[in-house]
């Protein structure tokens, strides 16, 4: 992912204005100078104060001060006009990456990479290169005035800050060091904390609670140990900045002592000493910019492998919209590294796939690609013969509900997560599906029904319940192909009952990966799968140990989910 230019055309106007800023402030400093040495020079010579000179130099004073307010807007604009639009490209992208890919950053280091960096750099705009445009415009234009009143002051004030920058530029690869480490070790203990705190159950469970103080406390000191050695360094890199503007200053004192009195009248040294006065905050500007500098750049190489590890799904130019008529979906020779090898297998419109075997076997990678959520390496997916890596891929989630545990629920009111993908829907559709999915228990039994707020996940729920949450949820789209992962894992009778009526009343065409033997006998086909090969693809019922006390029936024998017992 290429960062966006930050001079453009929306920018364009805010740079413009900064340059103007910075010509302003540095024609004040020299017209102030000029009054200062007016007012010095005639002291003695003419009756009563110089009041009209006294009033502009106020004047002065006041317009510099609200140019400086006006930088540090149009500064801060700058920037976060920057930082949005770099936030809103990598947000696009994150969204668009496999949930496999983006499975295997911390989230700790993730959230860092996104709030940090980004204020890393959002920092380099407003603070550094803003202060470096308009500081640098205002010390040529004061460095000028200085040479044209004295020409060694110049010379000497010149070749001080020529010393100084080059020793912070010999400096800047330790201090880019340092603020690299100092970031990773914010990361790990961000990283840490942030997985550590989202498994609290865990932790407390096997009695890691020492063990995890004791890891945090090293994660602490690695962090402080770095964060001094950043703070060093910049501390001597503003060490520098602030001894560059006291050598100017007596710069000016030692050359005023030195020259006799008809070369440096008493007006003309004020007028210098208020020039190197005002070149001091603009100095001391131009040292933090090269910190800001080195710490976006830090920021900007973080970003760019967050975005290269995050592998966005491919998009054809001109997709059409995927069109389901009958539901027929066909794996040709599909591959997945370290999952799936040459699968080929065909589900019929309309059928009951079950896919069953051994954990890794790759059977919710299978379902994945129906759904799309990446992409095989090798091979295609075609839903009634359209290869579904060549249409829109809004269409194909619209017409794809997919059920699985890895879909977690949402923080928020159970209605936005029931609704979720669907948008606005019917009033009496949404109360249908919520019925078809055994939802009205605890609807009923929630302090505000629908309006409930739930945790993030849906831990405050029972697994039976977040399963049927989610099972409505994708019915709620309409789907014309319905991916089940597991959905009847660990379900209690209610929660069965409530999945076998969906599947029963479902028109389309469900794959349906279990591990209960009752869903496969029910099912139309099986495919078995190991090591990541279909070992068999059965349309006949596989003989399979029934539950005690339960008589398995074909889906089209149910009625209204009821399960007959001997």
């Amino acid at each position: 992912m290429r960062l966006p230019r930050i001079y453009t055309d929306e920018r364009r106007r805010l740079f413009a204005w900064l340059v103007g800023n910075g010509l302003a402030q540095g024609a004040l400093a020299v017209v102030s100078a000029l009054l200062v040495m007016r007012i010095f020079d005639g002291l003695g010579g003419e009756p009563g104060p110089p009041v009209p000179l006294f009033v502009f130099l106020a004047l002065g004073v006041l317009g510099t001060a609200w140019l400086r307010r006006r930088e540090r807007i149009d500064a801060e604009t700058l920037g976060q006009r920057y930082v949005k639009a770099i936030r809103q490209r990598l947000y696009t992208r994150l969204l668009a990456t496999s949930p496999r890919a983006f499975s295997r950053h911390r989230k700790g280091a993730l959230l860092l990479k996104f709030v940090g960096d980004l204020s890393a750099l959002r920092r380099w705009i407003s603070l550094g290169l803003a202060r470096l445009l308009v500081a640098g415009i205002a010390i040529s234009i004061a460095l000028a005035a200085l040479g044209w009143l004295h020409w060694p002051f110049a010379l000497g004030v010149a070749l001080i800050v020529a010393l100084s920058a080059g020793w912070i530029l010999w400096r800047s690869p330790d201090l880019r060091a340092a603020i690299g480490e100092a970031r990773r070790r914010q990361a790990g203990l961000s990283a840490n904390v942030t997985e550590k705190l989202s498994n609290l159950a865990t932790v407390q469970a096997f009695g890691q609670m020492r063990r995890e103080q004791r890891l945090l406390r090293r994660h602490s000191d690695r962090l402080l140990a770095a964060s001094v050695d950043k703070a060093a360094k910049v501390g001597s890199m503003r060490a520098v900045i602030d001894a560059t503007a006291g050598a100017s200053a007596l710069l000016v004192l030692v050359l005023a002592y030195l020259m006799p009195p008809p070369q440096l009248s008493p007006g003309m040294l004020a007028a210098v000493i208020g020039i190197i006065g005002f070149l001091t905050p603009p100095l001391r500007d131009l040292g933090r910019a090269q910190e800001y500098w080195l710490a976006a750049q830090v920021a900007r190489d973080n970003l760019q492998r967050l975005a290269a590890q995050a592998p966005r799904l491919r998009r054809a130019r001109g997709a059409e919209p995927l069109r389901i008529a009958e539901g027929r979906i066909t794996f040709h020779r599909v591959s997945v590294r370290g999952a799936l090898r040459r699968v080929s297998a065909e589900a019929e419109p309309g059928s009951r796939v079950a896919i069953v075997g051994p954990n890794g076997s790759g059977k919710s990678t299978l379902l994945a690609l129906v759904g799309r959520l990446f992409d095989p390496a090798k091979g295609r997916v075609l839903i009634d013969g359209q290869d579904i890596a060549k249409v829109r891929l809004s269409s194909l989630r619209r017409q794809v509900g997919y059920v699985s545990a890895d879909i977690p629920l949402m923080r928020g009111s159970l209605r936005k997560n029931i609704r979720y993908g669907a948008g606005r829907v019917d009033a009496d559709f949404l109360q249908e599906t919520i019925h078809q999915c055994g939802l009205d228990e605890l609807v009923e039994r929630l302090p505000r029904g629908l309006d409930t707020r739930i945790a993030e996940g849906g831990r405050d729920l029972s697994q039976g319940e977040r399963m049927r949450v989610g099972l409505a949820r994708a019915l709620l789209l309409a789907p014309r192909v319905l991916l089940l992962d597991e959905a009847d894992a660990n379900l209690d009778g209610a929660a069965i009952v409530a999945l076998n009526r969906v599947i029963d009343r479902f028109e389309g065409t469900v794959l349906m990966v279990t591990h209960r033997d009752a869903a496969v006998s029910a099912c139309d086909r099986v495919w078995t799968l190991n090591a990541g090969r279909i070992e068999s693809d059965s349309s006949e019922i596989v003989p399979v140990a029934r539950v005690p006390g339960v008589v398995v029936m074909h889906p089209r024998d149910w009625t209204h989910g009821r399960v007959a017992t001997r």
